[in-house]
């Protein structure tokens, strides 16, 4: 277990799939992290059984401490231990805890986790371009914008970008 000050970041347990499957199908969720489809039950339980068998991809439940309630998830995806980067991802799927800096918290713990802890050196993610919120948040963190996907995702009429934003172990 990973503790913050609100939060921990836990190993993610077959109790969680129900939870997690409610939030994926949310549209507003769908709505920020590009998703398109409702997922099935059964999409859902292949996705959740090979993440956690994944050995160098690791998905992590956000847990608010005082509650021992789980809020979000977070992640690794496309890691690579010779050039030691990876992809972070992150949502919280309890809107209630939205814009109250938990997820900046959470990230700040995985970062630090993924610098101190596996000796990465720079860690990446995608963000759309109409959520602002997510952007300031990953830019507390220490996230920098390095690039643009242009025009990479339509919704509601609209093409929108694609954000990558980096940050680099400097220690």
């Amino acid at each position: 277990m990973i503790n913050g000050e609100r939060i921990s970041l836990r190993a993610i347990q077959r109790k969680d799939s129900d939870r997690i499957l409610n939030w994926v199908n949310n549209s507003e969720l769908r709505n920020l992290t590009g998703g398109i489809y409702p997922v099935s039950d059964i999409e859902h339980e292949i996705w959740f059984k090979d993440k956690a068998l994944e050995k160098t991809n690791k998905l992590f439940g956000i847990e608010k401490r005082d509650e021992k309630a789980l809020i979000g998830i977070i992640g690794f995806n496309n890691t690579d231990f010779i050039n030691r980067s990876t992809e972070v991802y992150i949502y919280l799927g309890e809107p209630l805890y939205w814009g109250k800096g938990m997820g900046t918290e959470a990230l700040q713990l995985m970062t630090n986790f993924a610098f101190d802890e596996l000796n990465l050196h720079r860690l990446f993610l995608t963000v759309f371009s109409y959520n602002s919120r997510a952007i300031k948040s990953y830019e507390k963190v220490g996230f920098i914008k390095e690039g643009v996907l242009r025009d990479s995702i339509y919704k509601s009429g609209k093409y929108y970008d694609k954000v990558i934003m980096s940050i680099i172990n400097t220690k």
